[in-house]
């Protein structure tokens, strides 16, 4: 197998990970809100929540501190690799580029729109930032959740999709719409992150060269670009707009022609290897997240404090199991005692304090009476925390 194929299909698995990774928190958020809301996953909540920090020593609601966690480290892999988070990390870019590679399959091209309109409008993510950072620091809201298309996302299947976050619904659906025909619509138009990372990355070390004297002008690299940017024209890819997705090093033909490398110091440039900036980009994200993880600082759930047997059952009755306890039961589900000590004719205290087991209680029949008396409340036992596996409102 060749290098460069080896090196797209390293990059794949990761996108395709990192996407079901944000799915699934994403979707266990709408579960239960003990796991926090996708924006804690966002590097933009973290921007959003700059002057927050700043001012209050505290972050913006739905926000934690992995978006900080996240913003920081996107912010640190810019000045290296440029923005090859958006390349190589991003899961609604990748989203957009498999809609790309479906129309790319439908209709055997690509579209593109007038040059110079296009231009002209890759500069709206630069406005978009801005509006949504002032309102965001004016506010101390997360003023883009509404209209942000990741958001909607992860509320696929909720009742609020088409309400509360309508405007995102209707920005996702055009931008994976637009991705069967242009390649990555949202990204190169309107994405605020993409805008914030476009201003550190045109300092960043690793950038694409072009050997123009060994170059044979087969346009292969332009027409793979997923931003379109006309790589064959140039001897170094100074865009802002470029990805370090690689996608034009590795679809070259001409060994050496096209390859990662560091700016020129008296005309003298260092090569990178292409699956540096892919596997590098990736690594230094699971190394922080790795160390952050293990201090406890990016939290991929909520703290309850409670025992994993107790915690469980914050999912559900259907989680009630034979090690667990009555007390554990009364305290989760708000039940009073003297209910269980009716139908089950408890005559001690002890007899809460000790297991499903040892009591000689089948957990179904605990399952079934929480359940019904949920029922005729008129509640969900599974939305103890505002989740309830329906999509319930943030």
């Amino acid at each position: 197998m060749k290098k460069s194929s080896v090196i797209r299909i390293v990059r794949w698995i990761i996108l395709i990970s990192l996407l079901v990774l944000t799915t699934v928190l994403g979707r266990l958020h709408q579960i239960i809100k003990l796991y926090p809301p996708i924006d804690a996953f966002c590097p933009f909540g973290g921007l959003e929540s700059a002057w927050a920090l700043i001012r209050y020593q505290g972050l913006l609601k739905k926000t934690a501190w992995s978006s900080l966690i996240l913003l920081l480290t996107t912010l640190g892999t810019a000045f290296v690799f440029r923005r090859s988070f958006c390349g190589n990390i991003c899961p609604l870019g990748f989203l957009q580029e498999l809609f790309g590679l479906a129309g790319k399959g439908i209709f055997r091209k690509r579209f593109n729109i007038p040059a110079r309109a296009d231009r002209i409008l890759r500069y709206l993510k630069y406005p978009v930032m801005l509006i949504f950072l002032g309102l965001a620091w004016k506010t101390f809201t997360l003023a883009i959740r509404p209209y942000d298309p990741w958001v909607a996302y992860h509320h696929i299947g909720s009742g609020e999709l088409f309400s509360e976050y309508a405007w995102g619904a209707l920005i996702l659906f055009l931008s994976l719409l637009g991705g069967i025909f242009l390649d990555r619509p949202f990204c190169r138009y309107l994405c605020p992150m993409g805008g914030f990372l476009a201003l550190p990355s045109k300092i960043g070390l690793a950038r694409v060269v072009r050997d123009e004297e060994s170059c044979i002008d087969c346009g292969l690299c332009d027409r793979q670009c997923p931003m379109t940017l006309n790589v064959s024209q140039v001897s170094e890819v100074k865009s802002a707009e470029c990805i370090n997705c690689g996608e034009c090093v590795n679809i070259c033909p001409v060994p050496e022609t096209l390859v990662f490398a560091t700016p020129a110091i008296k005309g003298k440039r260092r090569t990178l290897p292409t699956l540096l900036i892919v596997g590098g980009t990736f690594l230094i994200f699971l190394l922080v997240l790795g160390v952050t993880s293990w201090t406890k600082d990016f939290s991929w759930k909520s703290e309850t404090g409670l025992e994993p047997k107790m915690e469980r059952l914050l999912w559900g009755p259907q989680r009630i199991k034979g090690d667990n306890t009555l007390a554990e039961v009364v305290q989760i589900y708000q039940i009073h005692p003297a209910y269980f000590a009716q139908e089950l004719n408890l005559d001690s205290e002890e007899q809460y304090f000790m297991t499903l087991d040892e009591l000689g209680t089948p957990p179904e029949k605990i399952r079934n009476m929480v359940t019904s008396l949920y029922e005729e409340a008129g509640r969900d036992p599974r939305n103890l925390l505002g989740g309830g596996g329906h999509g319930c409102s943030d």
